[in-house]
């Protein structure tokens, strides 16, 4: 494995390095999910079921029917905390300026502690 000289990074270079790693692992994530899902799906299929059939509680409504649900707020800004974004979907004005003022991109961002909203407050 490569090594990654840490001392001679400064902080918005470490910011943007912990945001690729957390988009990194995130994706690989996802992808291990998806492809047991799909292993899951082909199994349950071949013993002539549907997923509904095994797990009453997924239903038997396409997946994408059960995912529309109101996602809560995982970033404020720090300068008016009424306004919030989800982290999904196109970033509001208030993020992009932030980008912009700061000169980051959107990993480092939302890298960036004084930008979460954490569970406790």
């Amino acid at each position: 494995m490569e090594q990654i000289d840490l001392k001679g990074l400064n902080v918005d270079q470490l910011s943007e390095l912990v945001g690729k790693v957390q988009t990194e692992m995130a994706s690989r994530e996802k992808r291990k999910r998806q492809d047991l899902r799909a292993e899951l799906e082909r199994r349950v299929a071949a013993e002539g079921y549907k997923m509904g059939d095994i797990f009453p509680e997924l239903g038997n409504a396409p997946p994408a029917a059960r995912r529309r649900r109101k996602m809560p707020a995982k970033y404020r800004n720090p300068q008016n905390h009424d306004e919030t974004w989800t982290g999904i979907g196109r970033s509001p004005k208030w993020v992009q300026e932030i980008l912009t003022e700061r000169g980051i991109d959107m990993a480092a961002f939302k890298s960036i502690p004084m930008y979460q909203i954490h569970a406790t407050g």
